[in-house]
C-alpha cells in the first residue's frame, strides 16, 4: 500500500513538472513574440524617417542643420565656415614684421565634413532601436539638442600662395656674391644670407590656432622662416680679378614690349658663373618666353617677314653677349645669324636665338671661372665678362665685318590689317640682303700678327611691308579690299580704296 501511494505521488509530481515546463515555454514564446512585436514596431517607426534628412535639434559645428538633407547641410556648414573665415589673421615674423590676411583667403575648410554629416544624419536612426525611438520622439517634442563638433583646417596647397604673397615682400632674401667694377677696378661684393618662408611650419601653426580652443575670432599666428645661405659666395669668385671682354648695344628704353624683353633677358643672364670647360646655352638660360617669365609680345623675324612673337627682341641680348664673348676669347660652340640684317650691329656680328631651333652656346676655355655681368641703363645694354687674365698685355684683338655681296629688295609686300578701310601705312622697312663674314685680327705691340675668318653669314632681302586696312561694316567692301590686298597689286589696292571710300564705309 505504501508503495502504491509513493507511485501516485511521483506521478503527480511528474505531471506537475510537465505543466510547469509547458508554462515556462509558453511564457518564453509570449515574451519573444512581445519583444519581436516591439522591435517590429520600433524599426517600422524608425524606418519612416528619411536617413538622408537630419532630425530636429541637430547642429554641426555652429550650424543648425535641423530638417536638412546632407547636401543642404554641407552647403550651410561651408557657408558658415566662409563667414567666420572673414576674421582677420595676423601673420607675425620673428623680426616683428606683420602681414594681414583672412582665414577664407588661406582656404579655411572643415576636416572630414562628409563623415561628420553622416554621423549627424544617422543620429536617431542607426543603433539601438529603443534608444533611437526615444531620440526620435524627443526630437518631435523639440527636446533634442545634439551637436556634432567639427575641426577646421587649412592646407599647404591653399595657404602657400597667400602666405607667399603676404610675407615674401617682408623677407630678406639671400643675395649672391657678385662681380662689378668701379674706379679702382674689378670688385667682388660679398654675399648676404637671407631667409625663406617655411610654409609647412607656418601652416602647422595655423592648424594649432584652429584647434578645439579656437573661439572663431581672428588672431595672431607666428610665421616661420628658414635661414639660408646664398648659392654663390665670395670664395666662389676669389679667382676673378680682371675684365676679359665687354660690349654694348642700344635698344631704347621706351617701355615697349621689345625693350622689356631685352631687359628681362639680361636679368636672366646676369650673375652667371662658368667653371672651366663648362658650356652655357644662352637660350636655355633665358627661356621659357612666357609672360610669367618676364616676356611680352614684340616684333621678331620669321624668314623674310617681321612678325610678332613672345620675347621678340631677345636676340639683341644674345648678340650683345656674343660680342663680349668674342672679346673675352671664349670658345663659341654654336652661333647663327638672323634671317635678315639687324640695326644694332654690323653684318656677321649678330647671334640669333629661336626657341628649340637656334641657340648661342659657348664654353669657358680658361682654367679659372668666368663671370657674366649684364646691366642696362638709358637704353644701353652692356655685358661684361670677368675672369683671370692670362693674355699678354701687349696683345689686342679686333673684329671686322666684311660685306661680300649685296642684294636690294624690290617692290612692296601688302598685308591686311584690322584697321578701317582707307588706312595704309608702312609696317616694316625694306631689308637689304647681304652676304658677310667676320674677321678676327690679332695685334701684338700694335702690329697685326694673325687674321682669320670667325663666321660666314647670309641675310635675306625683304620687301617693305605695308599694312592695308580692311575693316568695314559692309561685308562686300571688306571682301573687295581683301581681294585687292591678296593680288599684291598696289594699283588695284589704291583703286579699291578710292571706290569704297567714295561711298559709305
Amino acid at each position: 500500500m505504501d508503495k502504491q501511494k509513493r507511485k501516485r505521488r511521483k506521478g503527480r509530481r511528474y505531471t506537475s513538472g510537465k505543466r510547469t515546463m509547458a508554462g515556462l515555454v509558453l511564457l518564453l514564446v509570449c515574451a519573444v513574440c512581445v519583444i519581436a512585436a516591439v522591435q517590429f514596431f520600433l524599426h517600422r517607426t524608425i524606418d519612416q524617417y528619411d536617413k538622408n534628412i537630419m532630425i530636429q535639434g541637430i547642429s554641426v559645428g555652429i550650424t543648425d542643420v535641423s530638417g536638412m538633407t546632407k547636401e543642404e547641410a554641407k552647403a550651410a556648414v561651408l557657408a558658415d565656415t566662409e563667414s567666420i573665415g572673414q576674421e582677420k589673421m595676423t601673420l607675425v615674423l620673428e623680426n616683428g614684421d606683420q602681414a594681414e590676411t583672412t582665414l577664407t583667403e588661406l582656404g579655411l575648410t572643415v576636416k572630414s565634413l562628409d563623415n561628420v554629416l553622416k554621423q549627424a544624419a544617422d543620429y536617431g536612426k542607426v543603433g539601438n532601436a529603443v534608444n533611437c525611438y526615444k531620440i526620435l520622439r524627443n526630437a518631435e517634442k523639440g527636446k533634442v539638442k545634439k551637436n556634432f563638433p567639427v575641426q577646421y583646417k587649412v592646407t599647404e596647397k591653399t595657404a602657400a600662395p597667400v602666405l607667399e604673397e603676404c610675407l615674401a615682400p617682408l623677407l630678406n632674401l639671400p643675395v649672391n656674391a657678385y662681380v662689378t667694377q668701379d674706379e679702382s677696378g674689378v670688385v667682388i661684393v660679398e654675399e648676404q644670407p637671407g631667409e625663406i618662408l617655411d610654409i609647412k611650419k607656418t601652416v602647422k601653426n595655423i592648424e594649432q590656432f584652429l584647434g578645439k580652443k579656437w573661439n572663431r575670432k581672428g588672431g595672431e599666428v607666428q610665421a616661420e622662416v628658414s635661414h639660408i645661405e646664398p648659392e654663390m659666395t665670395k670664395e666662389d669668385l676669389s679667382e676673378i680679378t680682371d675684365l676679359l671682354g665687354s660690349f654694348t648695344t642700344y635698344y631704347g628704353n621706351d617701355g615697349s614690349g621689345r625693350a622689356l624683353n631685352v631687359e628681362s633677358g639680361a636679368d636672366h643672364l646676369n650673375g652667371t658663373l662658368l667653371k672651366p670647360e663648362e658650356e652655357i646655352s644662352v637660350n636655355g638660360v633665358m627661356e621659357p618666353y612666357t609672360e610669367e617669365n618676364g616676356y611680352y609680345p614684340a616684333a621678331s623675324y620669321e624668314g623674310d617677314r617681321v612678325v610678332e612673337s613672345m620675347g621678340g627682341g631677345i636676340c639683341q641680348v644674345s648678340t650683345t653677349l656674343y660680342n663680349a664673348v668674342l672679346r673675352a676669347e671664349l670658345e663659341v660652340t654654336e652661333r647663327h645669324p638672323h634671317s635678315m640684317l639687324v640695326s644694332y650691329v654690323e653684318p656677321s656680328m649678330d647671334a640669333a636665338i629661336a626657341e628649340d631651333i637656334l641657340d648661342l652656346k659657348f664654353k669657358n676655355s680658361y682654367k679659372t671661372p668666368v663671370y657674366i655681368e649684364a646691366y642696362y641703363a638709358d637704353g644701353a645694354l652692356t655685358f661684361h665678362i670677368y675672369g683671370k687674365e692670362t693674355r699678354a698685355e701687349n696683345r689686342t684683338v679686333e673684329y671686322v665685318s666684311e660685306t661680300l655681296e649685296t642684294e636690294e629688295a624690290e617692290g612692296k609686300y601688302f598685308v591686311a590689317t584690322e584697321d578701317p578701310i582707307g588706312y595704309i601705312a608702312t609696317q616694316s622697312e625694306a631689308h637689304t640682303g647681304k652676304t658677310a663674314q667676320l674677321w678676327k685680327i690679332v695685334y701684338v705691340d700694335g702690329q697685326e700678327v694673325s687674321k682669320e675668318i670667325i663666321n660666314y653669314s647670309q641675310y635675306l632681302p625683304s620687301q617693305e611691308t605695308v599694312g592695308v586696312g580692311t575693316a568695314s561694316d559692309n561685308a562686300e567692301y571688306t571682301a573687295k579690299i581683301s581681294a585687292a590686298v591678296e593680288s599684291q597689286d598696289e594699283a588695284k589696292i589704291q583703286k579699291a580704296i578710292q571706290e569704297i571710300t567714295g561711298g559709305s564705309s
